[in-house]
């Protein structure tokens, strides 16, 4: 026998209202990681993050947050630099800074999240560790994954 279901597909627009809902309820959200922009540490389909409520105007650097772009994309990336008024952040996978988002459009903070199936607190040395570092390498990430490509098709 087999069961008829329905698939809803849910856009950044769709989804927003459903984690202001629950964020507002002062509830904890566990998503899966979709998309590559934080890549090493998180992969598409395969991790996934526990997002919490929290007062957008008192987060610091190396907090990973998730947003709300003006274009109505949701995405999760790191803080890089935090502005009077807004933040500047980037995924872990990219080297540009998105600069200037505003204070007010931060939905949650991540507090915890699963890697091939274990589970991590963003307060973990090894986490934090990993942050800091992967902070300071930014400026080298576009040579560094330049050399890896090569080395890749020379291996391969």
């Amino acid at each position: 026998m087999t069961l008829d279901r329905k698939l809803i597909k849910l856009d950044s627009e769709k989804l927003h209202p459903i984690l202001q809902s629950t964020l507002e309820q002062q509830l904890d959200i566990s998503l899966p990681v979709t998309g590559n922009s934080m890549q090493p540490l998180w992969m598409h389909n395969r991790d996934s993050v526990v997002l919490t409520p929290c007062d957008p105007y008192t987060l610091k650097k190396g907090d990973v947050v998730l947003y709300r772009r003006a274009t109505g994309q949701i995405v999760l990336h790191r803080i890089v630099k935090v502005n009077e008024e807004s933040y500047d952040l980037c995924g872990d996978a990219q080297v540009d800074i998105e600069r200037g988002l505003p204070k007010r459009q931060v939905l949650a903070v991540m507090t915890s999240f699963t890697r091939n199936g274990r589970q991590y607190s963003n307060k973990q040395l090894s986490y934090v560790l990993y942050s800091v570092l992967w902070h300071l390498l930014r400026p080298a990430r576009r040579a560094v994954r330049s050399g890896y490509r090569r080395w890749r098709r020379l291996t391969a």
